[in-house]
Formats: structure tokens, sequence, C-alpha cells
């Protein structure tokens, strides 16, 4: 005795097996777990944004101690950083009437403020009177404000009066302006 299945549920039920396999398939392959957020995912979460934001902090005496520009500023949830973009930082040390300029694209403050990482085309100079200005540039510079320090190792052009100075790593005590080139030190003056 032969059974005979229609055609038509034969391929029905080829199709049905089909769509089940995929759906297996599918369920092992893309878990509803794997739509949760990754913990590189979560730690970037911030919590509120500023933009053109002006931060100016005193001392003890009333005095400035530094002001702070940004384009726009994003604090983390997870770890408490500030992202910056284009941050400016007038710093003032000690009894010095010039502050320290700095300037670059990005910036990354901690969350107790006591380092900031900043990058992109970084500029350092002081302006002081009656003396020519240092112009310090590089790819990237660590600040400890609390310390008054500031240090890269990166490479460091150095630009003052006549002279260009490059090396690579850097380390700048700011209150009395004394500053370590660490290595590769190579000069160019000019002589008038």
């Amino acid at each position: 005795m032969k059974l005979s299945v229609p055609r038509y549920l034969l391929t029905g039920l080829l199709v049905l097996l089909g769509v089940v396999l995929a759906l297996s398939m599918g369920y092992w392959n893309i878990r509803p777990a794997s739509f949760a957020p990754t913990s590189s995912q979560a730690a970037a979460r911030p919590d509120f944004y500023i933009d053109n934001a002006r931060i100016q902090a005193l001392n003890e005496q009333g005095k400035t101690t530094y002001e702070l520009t940004t384009t726009h500023a994003i604090h983390q949830v997870e770890d408490g950083s500030t992202h910056l973009e284009q941050p400016k930082l007038l710093f003032y040390r000690g009894e010095e009437p010039a502050p320290w300029l700095l300037e670059a694209d990005e910036g990354l403050v901690t969350e107790k403020g006591d380092r900031v990482d900043l990058s992109s085309n970084v500029l350092l100079q002081q302006e002081i009177a009656n003396q020519p200005a240092r112009r310090l540039t590089s790819s990237a510079l660590t600040l400890f404000p609390a310390r008054d320090y500031a240090e890269t190792d990166q490479e460091v052009k150095i630009e003052a009066a006549r002279s260009v100075t490059t090396a690579t790593g850097m380390q700048l005590f700011l209150n009395d302006g004394r500053l370590q080139l660490l290595s590769t030190v190579r000069g160019q003056h000019e002589v008038r």
C-alpha cells in the first residue's frame, strides 16, 4: 500500500520546517541578552553636558587660580570624568601676573580634577612682560593642577625668541617655569 501525500501539504511542511530551523538558528546567534549594553557602552553613559562652558576657580584669598572655557563638556556617570572639546585653560601660578595658557582639541578631566589629559594640537605658552614668549606644542600633555606640574612622553617643540628646540618627553614645573627635556633634544638658534 502506497501512501500519497498531496504536494501542497508536503511543500507546506518543508517550508514550515525551514522557518522553524531559521528561527531557532537566529535565536541562538542573536539572543535577547546580546542586546543588553556591554560594559564599554555603559561606561560611556553621560549624566549631563554643557555647551560653551566657562569655569573660574578661586583660591582662599579670592584670587583666580584658573579659568577654563570649552565648547562642549560631557560628564560621564560611571567614572566621574569630564570630556572636553576645544578646552582653553588660563592657569595662574604664584605671584606671577602672566598666566600659562593651555589649549587643545580634546581634553579629559578626572573625577577629582587632579589630572587633566590634553590631546591633539596641544599648545602651552606663557608671555611675561619684557621677555620673549615661550611656546610649547605637542600631540599630548598631562597636567596635574594641584602639583603645578605638566608632562608628556610625546614629541615637543619649544619656540622662544630666535630658537626652536625639539625633544621627546618633557617635564614642566609651572611655579618656577623649570623645564626638563627627556630625550632626543635638538636645537636650532638664530644668531644676530
